[in-house]
């Protein structure tokens, strides 16, 4: 704030042309000089009302008024005020001076009054009020009022004080009135990032899909390119993470987020998307958008597979009884009956046909008497499921066994001969049964889950024996 000298020195010349004309007395009034305790009074003030117009409503085109007043003033004669405004983002439109009281009951100061100056320049963007009361009929003006109310249009999106550059009050002596000044400002700038919209590519989906999910993201704001962080998530776990780079005030950016749902669990998943905060963010509440439930389901599917397969021994004699158990699983989702091949050196031995519901497996024993086979050969056994309607995972359809040996009765480590050797081997399980610790199926030579006599018996025709 600064004063005028000029302005002191005319009223001077009106309190010498109201002692000369108009009623001394007024120039003695108490307003016009100090009263015990008038120092530890609050001081007058002179300032901008509304002191803080921060709204991103006034865009441009829209009007803007303000006014300056002078609060709490005791024996104010004359004023001086100038307002400065930014002219390239302001432009000046009309004002109203509230002088005086007598007209205007919001305003200042009384009649008679001088108007010395009454001046905008719209270029610099200044308005200079210059008043004063005459006479000795004039009284000094107590309170708070209005001395002028300026209106404008808003020119573009920015901000900028709105500034008392100069004030001068003056008593009815010509005296300065101590006061304080008050500026005012106006900004109409908006920072505001924003998800506008989170969609899915599908909202029903089977487990394993890749669904790309869209989010569309906002710079709301008025003025500045906005550099922000998109993450998303499906429920609460993480999506991923994108860079929205320098997007234009009003501009609207799409990013598309890949989500492979191979290992989520079957559920509804909400998708929500995050914006990070920009500087000097206004609001936030909208950086954060959730939307487009998805349905994940598991996959209508034909599928069957071979699990395991086990043979009762590793060591076979002809025309004894072998079997071997199969384990098959249902792994798709419809009731299925599939046959069970049995091969051995890609000879079918056997077949059988199972039925299973969803996820259920079942074990399958196939027996094989080893007729017609040729001794000391190895044998790569295979069970195959024969394969669905529609089924596309295949390659678990066959399991096979590579370690059988077939060899002549009784020569139990394969040696090629039935000796003394073959004979104390199995003599070393004599007594047992499946579940001990000494059971050893290939020595259950009728496969009763037992090694006793009958075993031995079985095997005592072909001691001595010796392969060609």
């Amino acid at each position: 704030m600064k004063t005028s000298t000029a302005f002191f020195g005319l009223l001077a010349f009106i309190v010498f042309a109201s002692s000369v004309y108009g009623d001394p007395s007024y120039l003695h009034t108490a307003e016009s000089g100090s009263s015990p305790g008038e120092s530890t009074r609050s001081l007058p003030v002179v300032r901008v009302v509304p002191s803080n117009v921060t709204d991103p409503s006034f865009t441009p085109a829209s009007n803007l008024s303000v006014r300056v007043e002078i609060f709490n003033i005791t024996g104010l004669f004359g004023l001086e005020i100038e307002l400065q405004w930014n002219a390239s983002l302001l432009n000046y439109t009309s004002h109203a001076v509230k002088i005086p009281v007598d007209t205007y009951p919001d305003g200042v100061l009384y009649n008679p009054i001088l108007e010395v100056k009454n001046e905008v320049n719209t270029t610099a963007g200044t308005y200079l009020a210059v008043y004063a009361s005459l006479g000795g009929t004039a009284p000094s003006f107590n309170g708070t009022g209005t001395v002028f109310e300026m209106n404008f249009t808003v020119l573009e999106y920015g901000a900028c004080p709105l500034h008392i550059a100069l004030s001068s009050l003056s008593t009815r002596k010509g005296q300065a009135i101590a006061h304080s000044v008050e500026d005012g400002f106006f900004s109409n700038l908006f920072y505001d990032v924003a998800i506008v919209s989170v969609t899915p590519s599908q909202y029903t989906a089977f487990l394993g899909d890749v669904l790309n999910i869209t989010v569309t993201a906002l710079n709301n704001g008025t003025s500045r390119s906005e550099s922000f962080n998109i993450t998303s998530y499906y429920a609460t776990a993480l999506l991923g993470t994108q860079q929205i780079t320098d997007l234009t005030p009003g501009g609207e950016e799409v990013i598309t987020f890949s989500w492979n749902t191979s290992d989520v669990p079957p559920g509804s998943y909400i998708l929500s998307a995050n914006a990070s905060i920009v500087p000097e963010e206004d609001v936030t509440e909208n950086n954060r958008y959730e939307d487009g439930e998805v349905t994940l389901t598991v996959r209508p599917l034909h599928d069957v597979a071979v699990q395991v397969l086990t043979p009762f021994k590793t060591v076979a004699f002809p025309g004894f009884c072998f079997h071997l158990n199969v384990t098959v699983k249902n792994e798709g989702t419809f009731i299925e009956t599939v046959n069970l091949t049995l091969r051995a050196n890609d000879i079918e031995i056997n077949e059988t046909q199972v039925t299973l519901l969803q996820d259920e497996e079942t074990t399958v024993t196939f027996a094989w008497e080893l007729e017609d086979v040729a001794e000391y050969v190895p044998y790569i056994l295979n069970v195959t499921a024969t394969q669905l309607s529609g089924e596309n995972d295949t390659l678990d359809n066959t399991l096979q066994y590579v370690g059988l040996t077939v060899v002549h009765p009784g020569d139990f480590d394969a040696d090629m001969d039935v000796d003394i050797f073959d004979i104390v081997l199995i003599t070393h399980t004599y007594g047992s049964q499946i579940g001990d610790t000494s059971y050893e199926p290939e020595f259950d030579i009728n496969c009763d889950g037992e090694i006793d006599i009958f075993d031995v018996v079985n095997i005592v025709p072909y001691y001595g024996y010796e392969a060609p």
